[in-house]
Order: C-alpha cells, then structure tokens, then sequence
C-alpha cells in the first residue's frame, strides 16, 4: 500500500493530530501484515510529535525490526529522517525497556504497589 502523506496531512507535518490521521491512513493494512510506503513527496516541515503519533506508536504492538521491514519510508530528507529515527529510538525505549518503563511509571505514579519486603522476608525465611 502506497500513502501519499502530503494528500492526507497537507505539506506541513507538524501535529500530534495529524500523526494520528496519517496512521489511520494505513493501519488496517499495516495489521493485516501488508507493506506499506510511506511517500514524503511534497512535504517540507516536520516535527517530532507528528513522527511519534504516526509512526513510533506502532512500536507498542510491533518489534522495530518488523516495522522496519514493512513500513517504508521514501522521500524523506535528511534532517526529517533524524526526527524520525530519535522519536522511533525514545519509543522503542518506552515500549521495550523494562528499566525506563518502570521509571516512567513510577515518574507518571502508576507503578504497581511495593511489596512489603518484611512480610516477604517472613516467608521465605520463616522470621
């Protein structure tokens, strides 16, 4: 599948929104197992959020090697394909490290409860 991004969010691909209109351009044929080209063509500024709503989300249910083998992305220039790869670099980290995901729930306080380590102690050592 072929999405021109410029027919869908215009030249300026700036807003969260219009991250979120992108991919649901292309969903559905992403999640059936269809690839998809992405085509930058007529597209100027850009901005990390748009590339963190369009693409990077994909991250919570996709490996990044499987989304780097079936999204493809042409017509990006350079210092756009940077953006891209540092949000698609923060949200592998958020998605995939057990380290910085408990960190973030912690800092976002929805880290499950502590156990209580003297109750624990007890009944592994009987004390």
């Amino acid at each position: 599948m072929k999405v021109p991004v410029h027919k869908i969010v215009g030249d300026v691909c700036m807003t969260y929104k219009d991250g979120e209109r992108l991919q649901r351009e292309f969903r559905e044929a992403f999640d059936r197992g269809d690839t998809v080209e992405l085509d930058f063509d007529k597209t100027r500024i850009f901005v990390t959020v748009f590339f963190n709503a369009a693409v990077a989300s994909l991250l919570e249910n996709y490996s990044r090697d499987e989304l780097e083998r079936r999204l493809k992305i042409v017509n990006l220039p350079p210092a756009a394909k940077e953006l891209l790869d540092d949000s698609l670099d923060n949200a592998d980290r958020s998605y995939h490290d057990p380290n910085l995901r408990e960190a973030l729930d912690r800092f976002w306080g929805i880290s499950p409860p502590r156990p209580d380590t003297a109750k624990l102690r007890r009944a592994f050592t009987g004390h």
